[in-house]
Formats: C-alpha cells, sequence, structure tokens
C-alpha cells in the first residue's frame, strides 16, 4: 500500500493488498456470522456484530473526516467539504465514480465503503440462506464477476465498474465460501497449493513488468490472483503460519493497521502542505516520502491505536458482553 502510494505510482501491488484483504475480511466476517447462526437469539446476535463492527472502524474514521473538514483548505483539498456527505454515508467508492478524483486524500476510503456496503447485505443473507445454498452463492457471485468486468469493460466504464461493490465481491465471496468450507473441516489440498504458486508469481510479475491493458489486468490477471490470495488465508487459518503471525511486531502491526491505512493519505496532505509553505521537504513520490510519510502514518495509527480505537473497542466487548447467548 505504502509503497503504490508513495513511490510507485502506477504499481498495481496495493490494488492486489486490498484484493487480499477483501478475502479475509470475507472468511473472518462469515466466521462471525456463522458462530450467530448458530445462537437462539439471531437478532440479538447480528446487534453485537453491527455493534462491535461499528466500535471498530467508526471512530477514527469519523475523527478523520472531522480533520479534513477542518484542514481542507489549509491543505488545499478540492472538492473536500462537497464530498464530505458521501463519506460519512460510507459511498466514497461511488463518489469518486461519478466525481473524479479530488479530494485525493481520501481516495483510499472507497474499500471502506464498499466494506460497509457489504456489511449491510451479508449477515442477513448468511442467517437467512439454508448453507447449502450459501456455498452455490459464493460460487456463483465469484463466477458472475468476470462477465460484469467484461461488460463494464466494452462500455467503457472501467472507473465506474472497479469503484461499484460488485468488482469486489468475488474477493469477499471466495473468502466466505473458504469460511463455510472450513467450518466442515475442508482443508486445502497439497495440489491447489502448488497449483497457486506458479499462479500468483505469473500473475505479480506479469503486472509489475509489462503494461497489459485493462482486460488482461482487470478481467485475466485479478480474477487469475483469486487463488493465491485464497489459498494464504486458507493456510493462515489452519495455522501455517502461527510463528510469523505471533511475532510481536507482526501482531502488533496488525492492530494498527487500520489505522495506518486510513491515515496515510491525510498525513501525505499535510506534509505536502508543510513542504509548500517551508520549502524545507519534497514529499513528491520515491523513498524518502515512502520512509518520512509512511513511519508518520504508523506512529499517528499506534496512537490512535492507544487513544481511541482500543479503549472504544474494549467498552464495546463490555457492553456486548452482557447480551447472553
Amino acid at each position: 500500500m505504502f509503497y503504490s502510494h508513495f513511490w510507485g505510482e502506477n504499481s498495481d501491488l496495493g490494488h492486489i493488498g486490498v484484493r487480499f484483504f477483501f478475502v479475509l475480511s470475507g472468511f473472518l466476517i462469515t466466521n462471525i456470522l456463522l458462530a450467530t447462526k448458530e445462537r437462539d437469539d439471531r437478532a440479538t446476535g447480528i446487534v453485537v456484530f453491527f455493534i462491535r463492527r461499528a466500535a471498530r472502524i467508526w471512530p477514527p474514521y469519523f475523527l478523520l473526516l472531522a480533520f479534513c473538514g477542518f484542514a481542507a483548505g489549509a491543505l488545499q483539498l478540492r472538492m473536500m467539504h462537497q464530498s464530505l456527505p458521501w463519506h460519512a454515508l460510507f459511498l466514497s467508492n461511488i463518489w469518486y465514480a461519478t466525481h473524479g478524483p479530488d479530494p485525493w486524500a481520501l481516495r483510499h476510503l472507497w474499500t471502506l465503503a464498499v466494506e460497509e456496503q457489504f456489511y449491510l447485505i451479508w449477515p442477513f443473507v448468511v442467517l437467512a440462506l439454508p448453507e447449502r445454498f450459501l456455498l452455490k452463492l459464493c460460487g456463483a457471485l465469484v463466477l458472475g464477476v468476470v462477465p460484469y468486468r467484461m461488460i463494464a469493460l466494452a462500455m467503457g466504464k472501467v472507473e465506474l465498474g472497479l469503484a461499484l461493490p460488485f468488482d469486489s465481491v468475488d474477493a469477499l465471496a471466495a473468502g466466505a465460501a473458504l469460511s463455510f468450507l472450513s467450518a466442515r473441516g475442508w482443508s486445502v489440498p497439497r495440489w491447489l497449493v502448488s497449483l497457486s504458486i506458479p499462479v500468483g508469481l505469473a500473475g505479480l510479475v506479469t503486472l509489475a513488468a509489462f503494461e497489459t491493458g485493462d482486460f488482461m489486468e482487470w478481467v485475466v490477471i485479478e480474477t487469475a490472483l483469486l487463488l493465491p490470495l485464497t489459498v494464504i488465508v486458507a493456510l493462515a487459518s489452519k495455522g501455517q503460519f502461527v510463528a510469523f503471525l505471533a511475532n510481536r511486531l507482526v501482531s502488533g502491526l496488525g492492530r494498527i493497521s487500520y489505522g495506518a491505512y486510513l491515515y496515510h493519505l491525510p498525513i501525505w496532505a499535510v506534509f505536502i502542505s508543510l513542504g509548500a509553505r517551508l520549502g524545507i521537504l519534497d514529499v513528491s513520490r520515491g523513498p524518502l516520502t515512502m520512509l518520512v510519510v509512511g513511519a508518520s502514518s504508523v506512529l499517528a495509527a499506534f496512537v490512535s491505536w492507544v487513544v481511541v480505537e482500543r479503549p472504544v473497542m474494549a467498552w464495546s466487548k463490555r457492553l456486548t458482553s452482557r447480551v447472553p447467548a
């Protein structure tokens, strides 16, 4: 993510990271919902789910929006005030698809918009449908994204197609399908792991080394890379990377990764504004920008975790723990 934004302007690695996040999110959220489905009082389980998700996502998110709203003039962020209602309603993806690239410092929020839109629908789908239909639905969603992309490409609506939630539903559905299978005791077979390695390497090398065009990149490679991304999540869910994930540094970075993602572009906007006013630091793209702004983003995320996120999450767990199972 940092490399794609701060250094490699044309790199697609950041987007692959977003795709991985959606697979992982689909898996984890569906795990929670399957447990909720086993409760006698499903309605209460859904309330608990929404409270805890809101406690995790909303506090730093709305603090960031408030800061950007107040600082828009100083940071010279065009269209900020016009776009704020869209961001507040988690419609950032629709805003950028229909209004263009400004304000650039909040463009990354499209992923959170997709995530929140997923939260509004998926819990009720999981609870309403029998499990034998849910796995088939996930397969249909994964396969259905391919013709969706081809139609959007043929209509010249790639930017709109990318922003709409349906473009990311294959990754979310792949993670959800993995959750259903894991609940039945399924483990990823060795042959699938072996297949995913060359597919992943070929896809990453192609994206890094060649100008492939929208069809190859969006329809072929993104679809193919869904396999290795899902396999990684499958292996991690079975404890294949326990030693790595248990490392204190890795687990600590995992806790603050949401904040680092949330704050990194607005912090970059602050550095750009200060550099222009004081003339002491050039933070246009490059390794120095990645080092300075990236480190500042991680620091801000750590402070946010300690001061805002962890206390609110602890409060939400205390509140919801009183709810009978």
